[in-house]
């Protein structure tokens, strides 16, 4: 085992500060453009990787000094030192020397930020037909940034220069698997993916490129082909479960009913704030409960105005889940009536429903055809979960 010892470098030509998300990569690059004859980089001091080209031979040696173990790539080319899944000790001086017939050398402040993931991947949970959204974690782009987008580690997907004026998605790879569906967020450079399907489930990788580094994040998606359905008699409570056994401290947490607007709960971890709220009409007013710890949402006294769709989003650095839950609450029959006339009350209801149906589809004519097909699947979702569980 060879020891290390604390190098010295001369006069410095730049330096480069860089902040960087726990769990992600970085790439440290070297800008050489002409063969040199050794290229080192040194941790505080210490050798971790070295490239030699003296005497026509080209030798590469990486050091694991400070609990680096497999996680340095070094480009034998170019010099460009990779650090994966970086650590919270990996915070500190980079120094880059570069030895040939003149000398030069370069330092990067690197800043690891806290992140609770340990394996450098967002898992990304969504419905299948859903949209989601991948972010770059930028807030907005600059000038010489680049963003380059990869699909299951080999298919560039999107692309965005704007020194160049390149916005570009190329939704025609994978045998076309994402025709129409990718979109590019113009500021930030987070990339849209519509109507999810199982075919494009898997690894995407981002890497957002600066001048003297580049920094890689992967998002694991995962496509779930289930939709929640729960039924429940009238006047009872029931909870729905978001999944997690705690809520992560940047993680954003909401709960729509119906429509996309209509938010009816509501946690920001960040904020430490908790709400819930009454809805269209007061419908939910003093009966919703939300578990600040796992984010689920309890309903009390449900009553057959809570019947539909409920939307979960959860967004946060180490995760993004989007669950869908069909509620249908059955009236509790009157022990009066005769059996006869519980069975005109259940075919009246299927009426209703169906009119509520063609009058929803009526009026969906004048929207898009892709939102005119999501929304009749959830209304016949609801009157088929109707005849079958609650005649």
């Amino acid at each position: 085992m060879s020891v290390c010892s604390p190098g010295v470098f001369g006069d410095v030509d730049e330096v480069v500060s860089v902040s960087v998300m726990e769990g992600d990569s970085v790439t440290l690059r070297s800008d050489v453009t002409d063969v040199h004859d050794v290229i080192e980089w040194r941790f505080q001091g210490f050798l971790i990787a070295r490239v030699n080209r003296e005497s026509n031979k080209v030798s590469k040696k990486i050091t694991y000094y400070g609990g680096f173990k497999d996680r340095l790539e070094l480009d034998i080319q170019s010099g460009d030192l990779k650090i994966k899944n970086i650590r919270n000790t990996d915070t500190g001086e980079y120094k880059l020397k570069i030895t040939s017939t003149e000398s030069s050398s370069k330092i990067f402040n690197i800043t690891v930020v806290s992140d609770p993931r340990s394996d450098g991947v967002t898992v990304v949970s969504v419905m299948k037909g859903d949209s989601v959204v991948l972010h770059t974690g930028v807030p907005k782009i600059q000038n010489d940034d680049e963003i380059l987008w990869r699909f299951r580690d080999k298919d560039v997907i999107a692309k965005m220069k704007k020194d160049e004026h390149i916005f570009s998605t190329y939704d025609h790879i994978a045998d076309g698997i994402f025709r129409s569906r990718l979109h590019l967020n113009l500021q930030t450079g987070d990339i849209i993916i519509r109507d999810i399907r199982n075919s494009t489930s898997g690894l995407y990788e981002v890497d957002f490129k600066k001048s003297s580094y580049t920094t890689h994040k992967s998002f694991n998606v995962i496509v779930s082909d289930q939709l929640n359905r729960v039924q429940v008699k009238e006047g009872v409570f029931i909870t729905l479960g978001s999944g997690l056994t705690n809520v992560e401290g940047d993680d954003l947490v909401q709960w729509r009913f119906e429509h996309e607007d209509h938010v009816i709960a509501k946690i920001n971890k960040s904020a430490s704030s908790s709400s819930t709220f009454d809805g269209a009409n007061g419908r939910f007013r003093g009966r919703l409960e939300l578990d600040g710890e796992t984010g689920s949402l309890t309903i009390r006294k449900i009553a057959a105005e809570h019947t539909g769709l409920y939307h979960l989003d959860i967004t946060g650095s180490k995760h993004t889940i989007f669950k869908k839950f069909i509620v249908f609450v059955c009236a509790v029959p009157d022990p009066g009536l005769s059996p006869a006339a519980v069975a005109g009350i259940v075919v009246s209801v299927g009426v209703f429903l169906l009119v509520v149906a063609a009058a929803i589809y009526y009026y969906q004519t004048m929207a898009s055809i892709t939102y005119i097909l999501k929304q009749k699947e959830n209304i016949f979702i609801l009157l088929n979960y109707h005849l079958t569980v609650c005649n």
